[in-house]
């Protein structure tokens, strides 16, 4: 393989970190883009949000309290869920991961979901036994991942999908 274009390896060396860090202009670069047929439906979304969005303590000065935040996040949370369920219907299996402190929210939007029947949205406690949040301002690393991903694969072969 040919040594990566002159600037690429400028700004590898730019990056200042102990890290790998690959830049890339994609200036003439051609990829295929897959056409989606207008009729496609996914057969399961899966929704991971305010993992580290709401990682922070809310502070003096901001215009809202904990309380008020929680409830704003809820209300998004389960909006952004209808919004899936309208653009997808009724045959998308949707699983919503709870993490962190906001698990308990994610796990009550989804049972208002379940309670105003749409049993298709499943909630996932991503449990971080194990995990060590090595990446990058503590975001999951590549071990991290490889676990997850496991978790979740196991988590799905158990809905009802028909796979």
């Amino acid at each position: 393989m040919a040594a990566p274009p002159r600037r690429i390896r400028e700004d590898l060396r730019e990056c200042g970190t102990d890290r790998t860090c690959v830049l890339i202009d994609p200036v003439g670069v051609h990829v295929g883009v897959w056409q989606k047929p207008g009729t496609w439906r996914p057969q399961l979304v899966v929704v991971n949000l305010g993992t580290n969005d709401f990682s922070t303590a809310v502070n003096p000065g901001e215009p809202w309290t904990p309380d008020s935040l929680a409830a704003g996040y809820r209300s998004a949370y389960g909006d952004f869920l209808q919004k899936l369920r309208t653009r997808y219907g009724a045959g998308t299996t949707i699983v919503a991961v709870g993490a962190g402190p906001y698990a308990g929210h994610v796990q009550q939007v989804v049972k208002a979901r379940n309670d105003a029947d749409d049993s298709g949205v499943r909630y996932w406690f991503l449990d971080d036994l194990g995990l060590d949040f090595l990446g990058c301002d503590g975001h999951y690393s590549a071990h991290d991942d490889r676990l997850i991903a496991d978790r979740l694969t196991s988590f799905i072969a158990g809905l009802p999908t028909g796979w």
